[in-house]
């Protein structure tokens, strides 16, 4: 099995024979031995296994808050990965002023201190990840974070405690306090060295994770006993709560034409490995109204990793963007490997299921 490869503290982490359905907080915790992260509920719900994934976009870098309990881990490969441990020690995050980190805590750490934020501290880890993600999306951009914005972006962390009242003070806080910034040119160069590095090395054929649509169908045609995965949002589940154990696993979350959101006049594709997160905010920019909707559903790590493919292909019950999708007459494309190559159809979303799930 090929290695996990990933930059993490500015550094290029390989592990090997990660099998393919394990999470990413397992090899955190029990691989590593980095028990910073939390395990709460194993189910994407309480947020204190909240990681932040960095990824290349253009010419700069994406930050995305997730859960690492029902992340498998192979999906951050030829990513950056940042835990509540690696604020103060990432060599690649330092104070914009130049003078370097001096031990000092990350301004999101700071400013949780300065309010007192933390009371029996189990939830900490997971918030102080959530609120990197907003600081490095919105305050590192100039922008300040409004008490609704932190509302937002902390919807997917709770507290048992009920101490959230400290910490959107010190949400709103991070902008005050002296700026810091990652190095997003020598990270954006070590994760181009890690992509090379990877083309170099076989295949992974218990993880397959295929960047064309042609390639996904016919891996898909070769190993139909795969298991299908995207965010993970409810497969994480089968394996952290039913045990349920994948020999190999095809991710979708890599092809380039399911990844994009193409708008028309009279219609928005959407591929089905767009984001949940990103396909809300293709839908309300046609449809304003759908703001309420879309900041409800779920919490924004889940909306971050889960796809709106994989919600509608699940078809479970609590699939909450269906009857949404249905009154706007969704409908979805389905395709195969045929004899004489790829084929397609479009069908009426309320036609596609027949039953439980």
């Amino acid at each position: 099995m090929r290695s996990l490869q990933f930059i993490r503290r500015g550094q290029p982490i390989a592990l090997a024979n990660v099998p393919p359905d394990r999470t990413l907080l397992q090899v955190l915790r029990e691989d590593l031995g980095h028990t910073g992260t939390k395990e709460g509920c194993g189910e994407g719900d309480c947020g204190a296994c909240t990681v932040v994934l960095g990824e290349a976009d253009g010419d700069g870098m994406t930050y995305r808050a997730i859960n690492a309990c029902i992340c498998l881990a192979h999906s951050i490969d030829g990513k950056a990965l940042w835990t509540s441990e690696d604020l103060a020690l990432d060599p690649l995050i330092q104070p914009a002023d130049g003078t370097g980190p001096g031990g000092e805590l990350h301004p999101v750490q700071q400013a949780l201190v300065d309010h007192h934020a933390s009371q029996c501290g189990f939830c900490t880890p997971g918030f102080v990840m959530s609120l990197f993600a907003l600081y490095q999306n919105q305050v590192c951009h100039g922008q300040p974070v409004t008490r609704e914005q932190a509302v937002q972006d902390l919807s997917g962390n709770l507290c048992r405690c009920t101490g959230y009242r400290p910490i959107l003070d010190a949400a709103q806080q991070m902008d005050q306090l002296p700026r810091w910034q990652v190095d997003e040119a020598v990270l954006l160069q070590k994760l181009e060295l890690l992509a090379l590095d990877q083309q170099a090395l076989e295949p992974n054929f218990a993880y397959i994770s295929p960047a064309t649509l042609a390639e996904l169908l016919t891996v898909r045609a070769a190993h139909p006993q795969a298991q299908l995965v995207a965010g993970c949002t409810d497969v994480g589940l089968w394996v952290t709560k039913q045990h349920r154990q994948f020999a190999q696993v095809l991710d979708v979350t890599r092809v380039t034409e399911l990844c994009r959101i193409d708008e028309a006049p009279d219609h928005t594709a959407i591929g089905a490995a767009v984001r949940l997160e990103d396909a809300f905010a293709a839908l309300v920019r046609r449809r304003p109204q759908l703001q309420t909707f879309a900041t409800r559903f779920a919490g924004l790590p889940v909306r971050n990793a889960g796809t709106l493919g994989g919600n509608v292909a699940n078809g479970s019950p609590i699939g909450d963007s269906m009857p949404l999708l249905i009154a706007l007459g969704a409908s979805v494309v389905l395709m195969r490997h045929g004899a004489r190559g790829p084929r397609h159809r479009e069908l009426a979303l309320e036609d596609l299921y027949t039953g439980y799930r």
